[in-house]
């Protein structure tokens, strides 16, 4: 218990470190007027407005990527080996650290080329074009995420074990649900840590149940969690998420515009449009996604919860459920228990502690 509490606590001051060197980093762009340079920079080498975009990004890319790194080598590489957590070599760790932010990169400049050009079209709309595009960028991103980023990283296998076959497709049967695509995700590659998850959109929608997980869990363990995954989709809670998050960026994308006018001029930009005010949009993102994070966290607690009480039900096994919880808290190192101010802060699922109180409560 106490080492799973130590894990967590620096990983939780992790967190806090990593919002404060988010915030600081942009903050020095705007104040020392490094980002002045950076579109400096990138003039001095082209003249084509987009072009001059994607060299100023780049730049920008590389400054953020620089402070940042040190943070991200520790949590990701150092903190995971002191705990046992981590089956990687430093080599493997370094070269998909690497393809993350080749891909980050890339998908990000994406969005940034196609958000200046709304700017520079649509001045006094561009906000909700922006928010539009957005919005189908994340569904598409949400249909292709299981099938084409997914494989970049790990190695999607069928399940080999036949009566674990069978029991979730009978699970799945009872509440009229075609599993056609069940998957073990070689996690095991990196991380001793279980997981299981319920992703994708449409055709691509697939319940993916870590190497990890099947390794040390039992049948009746594993058939508790694809139940809390069954949960989820009967729930449609990936539609209902979506639809937060959309709701959600609407008003982000509204307040981006309205504090751009106010501020830009203020500290030397000509407006939105200006390439060299991007910090400045990027700390008004970071900041109301800040604010927003406890309400994101808490309505995903709450489908979590839910997704619970219909595995509950759906099998009636609170023995299987509780002592899955248990080895999920023994295999992750998750606290239990945390500070409740941590948890609403920080948590998108419920302390695994309450969830076990909610097993040992449950009357079908």
């Amino acid at each position: 218990m106490e080492r799973n509490k130590a894990y967590q606590r620096i990983r939780n001051w992790l967190s806090l470190a990593g919002l404060i060197l988010t915030a600081v980093t942009l903050w020095i762009a705007i104040d020392t007027q490094l980002t002045f340079s950076f579109y400096d920079w990138a003039e001095h080498f082209v003249s084509f407005r987009y072009a001059v975009l994607f060299l100023y990004f780049l730049f920008f890319s590389i400054y953020s990527l620089v402070l940042a790194s040190p943070l991200s080598f520790y949590s990701g590489f150092i903190l995971e080996h002191q705990y046992q957590l981590s089956n990687q070599t430093l080599p493997a760790w370094f070269w998909e650290w690497i393809k993350k932010q080749l891909l980050s990169f890339v998908m990000t400049a994406l969005l940034v080329l196609g958000l200046y050009a709304l700017i520079w079209h649509f001045p006094l709309t561009w906000w909700f074009w922006a928010w539009a595009g957005y919005a189908l960028f994340s569904l598409v991103l949400g249909k292709l995420f299981p099938v084409l980023i997914v494989p970049l990283f790990y190695k999607y296998s069928p399940i080999s074990d036949e009566v674990l076959k069978k029991k979730i497709e009978a699970l799945a049967d009872r509440f009229g649900v075609r599993i056609q695509n069940v998957y073990s995700l070689n996690l095991s590659k990196t991380t001793k840590k279980a997981n299981a998850a319920f992703s994708g959109f449409g055709k691509t929608k697939r319940v993916i149940l870590g190497d990890t997980l099947l390794e040390s869990f039992g049948h009746e363990e594993i058939e508790t969690v694809l139940a809390h995954e069954l949960g989820h989709y009967k729930h449609h809670d990936i539609w209902k998420q979506f639809a937060f998050g959309t709701i959600c960026s609407l008003i982000g994308f509204w307040i981006a515009f309205q504090l751009m006018g106010i501020f830009s001029q203020a500290l030397g930009y000509s407006g939105a449009g200006d390439i060299r005010s991007f910090p400045l949009l990027c700390l008004i993102f970071f900041v109301f996604g800040l604010i927003l994070a406890p309400a994101g966290n808490a309505f995903s607690r709450l489908a979590e919860r839910q997704a619970d009480q219909f595995a509950l039900d759906a099998t009636g096994d609170k023995i299987s459920f509780i002592s899955a919880m248990q080895k999920l808290s023994d295999q992750n190192l998750a606290d239990p228990d945390p500070n409740p101010i941590i948890e609403f802060l920080l948590y998108d699922h419920p302390a695994i502690g309450k969830r076990i109180q909610m097993a040992e409560r449950y009357a079908r």
